[in-house]
């Protein structure tokens, strides 16, 4: 079964996937709509996602520090 995906241009994203042959809707998504935030919450919105960006950085530090002392330590005992 073929399908066609048509995002929706305007004020709010969505999405339908169609059935290329019917044409009939298979999947239909509309982005949730939200009130303006409060300052405070923009700010408080703001630091988490620094401090999501800075955990990021972070495991991504040790997954390659990691990687490197198992790639020495391979290397000293073979």
């Amino acid at each position: 079964m073929t399908y066609n995906a048509n995002p929706c241009k305007g004020p709010t994203l969505s999405l339908q996937v169609c059935d290329a042959t019917s044409g009939s809707v298979r999947l239909a998504w509309r982005h949730p709509r939200q009130a303006p935030l409060s300052e405070e919450d923009q700010i408080l919105l703001a630091l988490k996602r620094e401090e999501a960006v800075h955990d990021l950085v972070r495991r991504h530090f040790l997954l390659t520090t990691e990687r490197y002392l198992k790639s020495d330590l391979g290397a000293l005992q073979g």
